[in-house]
């Protein structure tokens, strides 16, 4: 059942200067019998937020500005919409949305809907459109569970963060206090030592980017926010760290051991983690954009992860039947984006991939038995004919004249 939110409940469009923003949240189109039920709780849950002033276009708006954008106002995003005849409901995609930037002067475009899918299930989706070439930089989806009133600020957050950092010339984010000095590597050395795993250093912000830390214990560190751009973390031990919202893109974290680590919204596009352990990690709504983990176990609560073009030949997701006091230990990667993965010859066994996009994506020689494939989009797949377990995977469909 999806319910695409009614004209006006949570509508509202933002741009930061230079790197203008539109989202566009909420839609004219009911795709269910079920709008009776839903649509007033929608209503009311628009109604509510407008009349607070809270509305997600406006926290968007002040999350980019945090990331070092300045937002276009209101009024003038209102204008240029007029001039081109366009509806701000209507503006709806890449086209509109770069025509938008080349009216008001914009060089990105970010334009995104809430969804609701069901009583508890929200879905929050946005794009960044460079203005001058028309094309979209990167998409997002959030998936919320619960009251999306208290939700979204949150998301919203992590959503411009997310976007921002598919910005080739990002600007400095705005400092919201004394501003810490990038480390060394024998400064990180010097704060590790000094602390245990019972009493975990402190490295929160901090900036590690380019840094040579290979095989180093960070005795579970809260890492929380850090910069890791391309940092080298080849071998390193970060077994229970807390890496929750880090920047760690093109970091080398080849057989890294990342077990019991938290790493929920973590950017790690274009990072190596060949070989690594993420046992018990938490990956929810990581991106993991063309990042390699090619031979990699993964075990690991993935919703809403973003995998697209990812190197997973031979890594290992399988359920772990060993050492299971609660059960049998799975990946869960639900609504998770997998397209054009390579997939090849991977243990994907018992995995739920429940609503996940995996479009494109090779799995020539993958053992899929037990892997739960409901609502997964499964168009354009390549290797099915060498696919192993298809037969006990459960509710795998091949889309109809694919």
């Amino acid at each position: 059942m999806w319910i695409e939110l009614p004209c006006g409940s949570l509508h509202g469009v933002v741009g930061p200067l230079h790197r203008s923003a539109l989202p566009r949240v909420g839609a004219c189109r009911v795709c269910s019998s079920d709008l009776q039920q839903i649509a007033p709780d929608v209503a009311r849950t628009g109604a509510s937020l407008a009349a607070s002033g809270n509305t997600p276009a406006a926290w968007l708006a002040s999350h980019f500005a945090t990331n070092g954008y300045e937002p276009v106002e209101t009024a003038r995003i209102g204008r240029a919409l007029q001039t081109m005849g366009t509806p701000a409901t209507g503006c709806a995609d890449a086209a509109c949305a770069a025509q938008l930037g080349k009216v008001i002067g914009a060089e990105l475009v970010v334009f995104g809907r809430v969804i609701k899918v069901s009583d508890l299930i929200w879905l929050v989706e946005a794009a960044l459109v460079e203005t001058g070439r028309g094309r979209i930089l990167r998409s997002e989806q959030l998936e919320l569970k619960g009251d999306v009133a208290q939700m979204l600020p949150h998301a919203m957050r992590s959503m411009a963060r997310r976007l921002a950092a598919a910005d080739p010339r990002r600007p400095e984010p705005a400092a919201s206090g004394p501003q810490q000095p990038t480390l060394s590597r024998d400064q990180v050395l010097a704060l590790l030592a000094a602390g245990d795993e019972r009493a975990p250093i402190d490295l929160t912000g901090r900036d590690l980017s380019g840094l040579d830390l290979a095989g180093v214990d960070f005795r579970r560190a809260d890492m929380s926010r850090a910069r890791l751009v391309r940092t080298r973390l080849r071998g390193a031990r970060m077994h229970g760290v807390k890496l929750n919202d880090a920047i760690a893109t093109g970091a080398d974290l080849a057989s890294a051991v990342l077990d019991l680590a938290a790493l929920e919204r973590i950017d790690l596009s274009g990072a190596n983690l060949r070989e690594a352990s993420l046992y018990a990690t938490i990956l929810t709504g990581a991106v993991l954009v063309e990042a390699d983990l090619t031979r990699a176990r993964i075990i690991s609560t993935m919703s809403g992860v973003k995998l697209t073009r990812a190197k997973l030949a031979g890594a290992d997701l399988g359920a772990d039947p060993g050492n299971q006091p609660m059960g049998i230990m799975r990946t869960d990667a639900t609504g998770a984006d997998l397209a054009q993965a390579d997939l090849t010859s991977a243990n994907l066994r018992k995995v739920n991939f429940t609503r996940a996009d995996l479009s494109g994506a090779d799995l020539t020689g993958a053992d899929v038995a037990g892997a739960d494939f409901t609502g997964a989009i499964l168009r354009g797949i390549h290797g099915r004919s060498d696919l192993r377990g298809a037969d006990r995977a459960k509710n795998l469909e091949w889309p109809a004249g694919d």
